[in-house]
């Protein structure tokens, strides 16, 4: 028997150059342009790869076959490809509508232009993701992301021409005022790196519990409040510290995620509202 390892050689050479593509897109001397050009090439290898690794069985090439039977199985799966293909962008669209459905019902969207982003990678180095949307995109530094569910994922760092890179709340150089719980204690959240995060500076007279949610505070004009940061998954305390301490599992889910909204700009006020305004100031 003749043995056909042509299909299983293009995915090991796939896999092998995004992981190249990555490693040289960590390079801090890359300039932007390059970069650029580099996440371009980088972006469907990378999406494809991931998204073949959550069903990698569908696609394993036979590794032995002989005579019509091989050519026979090539046509199969040529054509059986073809139907995945088709399927898996009718599932994309069906998923995105659904993303941009819950979008719509986002206190957000009321006041912010939210544009949706396909995340196509990841930078190994930080917690950094990449999206498909760059500065030809409307897309600048300083905007924040978020999902669908209102929890705040980071702030747009660096946009090249059709790319741009999120800064996620986990990173080690992360930080912003937050409130917890019900009765709003106010603390610290800090990124620890690695997708994880933690809460400080909170007073020891108040009562920190596993579970209690964590929102922005609105405090320091980083975000805006009432956008969803995470759980408290382990309080820690001690007697020498001024302050208690406490775990967070951060709202924004990095393994699940393939879609975020990034806030673009805000929406002009309707002209009913400006009218009533304008004629609140004249009354006065």
């Amino acid at each position: 028997m003749k043995m056909n390892f042509t299909h299983g050689w293009k995915w090991a050479v796939a896999v092998f150059a995004v992981a190249a593509l990555i490693s040289a897109l960590n390079i801090p001397l890359m300039n932007s342009a390059l970069k650029n050009s580099a996440y371009l090439v980088a972006a469907g290898m990378q999406k494809r790869v991931w998204t073949a690794a959550a069903s990698v069985s569908d696609f394993l090439p036979p590794f032995f076959g002989s005579g019509n039977l091989i050519e026979e199985n090539k046509r199969l799966r040529t054509q059986a490809a073809g139907f995945l293909a088709q399927q898996a962008q009718i599932e994309a669209l069906l998923k995105e509508n659904e993303f941009l459905r819950r979008g719509l019902n986002l206190e957000l969207e009321k006041n912010f232009d939210l544009k949706i982003a396909d995340i196509v990678g990841k930078i190994s180095a930080r917690d950094v993701l990449i999206l498909d949307k760059g500065s030809r995109d409307l897309v600048e530094a300083g905007m924040m992301v978020i999902d669908s569910q209102n929890a705040i994922a980071g702030k747009i760092t660096k946009t090249y021409d059709n790319f741009s890179e999120v800064l996620l709340i986990t990173d080690k150089d992360f930080s912003f005022d937050v409130s917890i719980g019900g009765d709003e204690t106010a603390g610290l959240l800090r990124g620890r790196g690695n997708y994880r995060a933690e809460i400080d500076l909170v007073p020891k007279d108040k009562i920190l519990s596993v579970g209690q949610i964590v929102n922005t505070s609105g405090l320091g004009g980083i975000f805006p409040a009432g956008l969803l940061a995470g759980t408290i998954k382990e309080v820690r305390q001690n007697d020498i510290e001024s302050f208690q301490s406490a775990e967070i599992s951060p709202a924004f889910d990095v393994a699940k995620a393939r879609q975020v909204f990034v806030a673009v700009g805000k929406k002009p006020l309707d002209d009913s509202l400006i009218s009533e305004i304008n004629q609140t100031e004249n009354d006065q």
